[in-house]
């Protein structure tokens, strides 16, 4: 089909929502240029492992031109029984001709084929699956790949190509053992001579016999000539001929091995010239004059393996650069990096198991750093360039790949949900999935919640009570519904849905770091609890992106106690990490590293956070000591306390029932709980609060999945929670009413308290309904008055405060003339009765004003 981009596509892959555009990046190392997949829709890069970062033909093609992008790509999924097979550097555009590999291929099987953006490689695509492990081979220039990787598409189609794509009939097969995966032949390898590897006389011996022509050397060597040679001197020849093929004309120790074989006479030691050289010097001499190439274990590779090491072959020297060969373990491919594991196998037999990242072999020092983590019995003795080449034979040993990926948690792995950590991933069904890992170098947040023990019906039913019992409805419901909501966090994030933080604060010996402790991570089957004043940039961004379910936990949060370099990385956390924004970390390189977010937050503290913008990014619950007075509630926290094995067993039965659970059945949760909150409640009070009633419906579904109904549970039916949940927004974040102060009512509260004079500072008249103020005088001494009583909160510059207040619902005019005791001055004045209504102000009815 025609297209509007210049080219020609098959139907197949227009109807598919596989499309991602690219931008050729120039590699900042002067290596090979980059092709870097785009989102057509947001600009940004694509993921070859998330289908939400592709789109439609149609989308590509318009975002070509509006973002300036290189061309169109195709991403291949697990999904859409797709095969590409890519051969690069085969076509000659001056003389328009392929070389074979590329005419083999070509004629094999006709199907859709497209020529690659370079013009040299070309393009094929098929129905059908990959035959084999092993996905590229560099010798030939053949790829095969069938999901987690994309083309770069032109539409430029080969003569002979169809308008389809082709059932494998074969074929791949047959490109996949031809060309990727051909099979080894062992033979006589040939290289300039070198002494560098000296072969032993067992080893030699072995070689010899097991080449093309070992079973010729093997009659020789045993003296069985006859048949061959017409006489026994050029049997003697060909043998010494073979000796200084595999000694590289040692000719001290092709005559000793020559001594051993079967054509060994005593002629050999007879004097055969007039210069007294015996007939075996002479033999040798002609032998090493015949023979030109003389035996390389590493034939013409640049790197090769031999008796247990790598050796470097350059020019005429052959010399070893490690004492030890990979023996691969397995490949975890990301989209930024690489990982390997390998176990590394010593000359002495040893092995230690190391796992790589790409980045430990950019140069030989990191390379070395690496070897040497755990012992100090690897080495490698090879230059920078040495490392290029021995990277590009370790990468084409035969490795098991996986899917990498950063966080631990819960991801879509093509039609299925899956569980992923470091230890490897699971399904709905607990059976391990073998294709997709965490890379071990984000592990941060860790878990143990697979090895706790599912609930039966009976357990369940025994800590349902207890949890609803072991303090205030409103705090207990919704530190129910938030730990429930985690395991559905990332279903509602792929809606673009935000999840708050839970905030667990009150005064010491309140409750709330036992609740914390006790409570909430044995949920998640987590211990780790960091205090916030230790905190950094960086270890709140580590933490926050190594997993996308299991909280992370602080602890110790007081504001006004920690120091503000700490204070303003964790308040930027608090917002970003709400908002689905990245942090971002600078290198020593000038490089930058950046981290998605994604953990939930759960924190406790004497403080909330002063801003208002931060908090309604919460949920917020309020803790006191009389919360521990009722006997009830201290004894069913005690029972929950000596739960730890249950909570763990809720938190495995919860993430089961997630995974079994499809991201649109949450956002049809969270949709529906939107309605049933009261409309003058903000925005995003009012999200966060539908996130929780979600939660609450995943543990429905964990109750219905064990034969349970909610009310056979709980003391608490789901309507009654809902309420609770909103009474507690109200109560604790809202401080009763349904919104949070601004900047300007709280700056207004502090003012009446500050003991302003009513006979020249403000007034309230007209029948107590307005407040007129002396506004620059005031605000001068507010600020100072913050200042020296260490109040705490924000505080906005003059302009600033001006511009807030005229934009309030309390102004009424500025600049207008009141009188203020016995004079009339220019005042701002402020609807003093609506005021009243929604902050505590009544410091301004003070008729006496005491001193401060």
């Amino acid at each position: 089909m025609s297209n509007r981009c210049g080219g020609n596509y098959p139907q197949e892959l227009l109807d598919r929502k596989q499309w991602v555009n690219w931008r050729l990046i120039p590699d900042k190392d002067g290596g090979k240029d980059k092709k870097m997949p785009y989102n057509p829709i947001t600009g940004k890069g694509a993921q070859s492992n998330n289908p939400a970062t592709w789109t439609d033909y149609a989308t590509a093609a318009d975002a070509l031109e509006r973002y300036g992008f290189t061309g169109l790509g195709f991403m291949f999924s697990k999904e859409d029984n797709l095969v590409g097979v890519d051969v690069d550097h085969c076509y000659d555009p001056e003389t328009k001709t392929f070389n074979e590999t590329a005419k083999a291929i070509i004629a094999r099987q006709p199907t859709y084929m497209e020529f690659s953006p370079s013009g040299t490689g070309i393009h094929l695509f098929f129905k059908g699956a990959m035959p084999g492990t092993g996905n590229k081979n560099t010798k030939t220039g053949v790829e095969m790949y069938e999901h987690t990787r994309y083309f770069t598409m032109t539409g430029k189609g080969l003569d002979g190509a169809t308008d389809t794509i082709a059932e494998d009939n074969g074929t791949l097969k047959w490109i996949h053992e031809t060309y990727i995966r051909a099979p080894k032949k062992q033979q006589q390898r040939k290289s300039k001579k070198s002494a560098s590897v000296q072969l032993s006389d067992d080893d030699l011996l072995e070689l010899a016999g097991g080449a093309d022509n070992g079973e010729a050397f093997s009659k020789l060597w045993d003296g069985d000539w006859q048949d061959a040679y017409s006489s026994q001197s050029e049997a003697d020849m060909a043998l010494c001929c073979r000796l200084a093929f595999w000694s590289g004309k040692d000719k001290a120790q092709m005559d000793r091995l020559f001594r051993q074989s079967g054509l060994f006479r005593e002629k050999w030691d007879a004097k055969h010239h007039a210069s007294g050289a015996t007939y075996g010097e002479e033999t040798l001499d002609k032998a090493c004059e015949l023979t030109e190439d003389t035996y390389a274990p590493g034939n013409d590779a640049p790197v090769f393996e031999y008796k247990g090491m790598y050796f470097r072959s350059k020019g005429d020297n052959i010399y070893p650069i490690t004492n030890f060969v990979f023996v691969p373990v397995e490949m975890i491919i990301a989209e930024e990096e690489t990982q390997l594991t390998a176990d590394l196998v010593t000359v002495r037999g040893e092995t230690y198991r190391l796992t790589f990242m790409t980045t430990d072999f950019a140069n030989q020092q990191k390379f070395k750093n690496a070897l040497n983590k755990r012992t100090i019995a690897l080495s490698y003795n090879g230059s920078d360039g040495d490392l290029e080449l021995l990277k590009t034979y370790i990468s084409e040993l035969e490795w098991k790949t996986k899917l990498g990926v950063k966080a631990m948690g819960i991801y879509e792995h093509g039609s299925e949900m899956a569980f992923v950590s470091v230890e490897g991933a699971v399904d709905e069904n607990g059976a391990a999935v073998e294709d997709i890992i965490q890379l071990d170098k984000y592990r941060s947040i860790c878990s143990d919640i697979l090895d706790a023990k599912l609930l039966t019906a009976s357990q369940l039913q025994r800590l349902g009570e207890q949890l609803m019992s072991y303090n205030e409805p409103a705090k207990v419901v919704s530190i129910l519904a938030w730990i429930c909501g985690c395991f559905i966090k990332e279903h509602l994030r792929k809606k673009n849905v935000k999840y708050p933080h839970l905030m667990l604060i009150g005064e010491a010996g309140s409750g709330k770091s036992n609740t914390l402790e006790r409570v909430i991570m044995p949920v998640f089957s987590k211990s780790k609890i960091v205090a916030a004043g230790q905190t950094t940039a960086f270890t709140l961004m580590k933490d926050a992106a190594s997993s996308n379910t299991i909280p992370m936990a602080l602890d110790e949060f007081k504001p006004s106690k920690i120091d503000s370099y700490r204070l303003a990385p964790l308040l930027n956390h608090f917002r970003n990490s709400y908002d689905g924004q990245e942090g971002i970390r600078g290198r020593a390189d000038q490089t930058t590293v950046s981290y998605e977010l994604l953990a939930p937050l759960v924190v406790a503290g004497e403080e909330s956070p002063d801003e208002a913008a931060i908090r309604e990014r919460s949920i917020e619950l309020l803790f006191s000591k009389k919360d521990l007075k009722p006997v009830e509630y201290r004894a069913a926290f005690q029972r929950l306390c000596a739960s730890a094995d249950l909570l763990g067993g809720l938190g495995h039965s919860l993430l089961g029932i997630a995974l079994k659970t499809k991201p649109a059945e949450c956002y049809s949760w969270y949709e529906e709980a939107l309605g049933g909150f009261n409309k003058e409640l903000p925005s995003r009070v009012v999200n966060n609060l539908a996130c929780m009633v979600a939660g609450l419906r995943l543990m429905e579904k964990l109750c219905s999945s064990l034969g349970l109904t909610w009310n056979e549970m709980f003391p608490y039916a789901i309507a009654p929670c809902t309420k609770y949940i909103e009474y507690a927004a109200k109560e604790y974040l809202l401080d009763g009413g349904t919104s949070n102060k601004s900047v300007v009512e709280q700056t207004l509260e502090v003012m009446s308290r500050m003991g302003l004079d009513p006979e020249s500072e403000y007034a309230i008249c007209d029948g107590d309904a307005v407040l007129a103020l002396r506004l620059n005088p005031v605000y001068d001494k507010y600020t100072k008055y913050r200042k020296d009583y260490a109040v705490a909160g924000e505080t906005l510059t003059y302009a600033q405060f001006k511009l807030q207040l005229s934009h309030s619902d309390y102004f009424l005019e500025s600049n207008v003339q009141k009188r203020i005791g016995s004079e009339n001055r220019r005042v701002w004045t402020l609807n003093y009765g609506l005021l009243k209504a929604r902050c505590d102000v009544s410091g301004f009815e003070l008729t006496e004003v005491e001193p401060l």
